[in-house]
């Protein structure tokens, strides 16, 4: 019985590890978007950031033409987020801060 109990709390530990882990590797950039020229285009560009596999989160801005876009580094790239966008209409590029 002791090496159950042992053995389910080991088992908790490592599943505590692996998750704050997997917490841990996402990444957030802020983008720069092009050709925003109403509110709905920042729907658009969010529902096309949100198809990226690996993008967890993404929010929009169209009064600065900006995006907040949280994803995991292990599933997807910068490079395949800023094509997303710019293959919906609004070419997307980095800001470097």
């Amino acid at each position: 019985m002791k090496q159950l109990k042992l053995l389910l709390s080991m088992a908790s530990i490592c599943m505590l590890l692996l998750t704050t882990n997997a917490l841990a590797t996402n990444q957030v950039v802020k983008l720069s978007i092009e050709n925003m020229t109403c509110k709905m285009c920042d729907i658009t560009v969010r529902k096309a950031f949100e198809k990226v596999d690996g993008v967890t989160e993404a929010t929009v801005d169209y009064e600065t033409k900006t995006a907040q876009v949280t994803f995991n580094p292990e599933k997807t790239t910068v490079t395949k987020i800023e094509e997303a966008s710019t293959m919906a209409g609004y070419p997307a590029k980095l800001i470097i801060e």
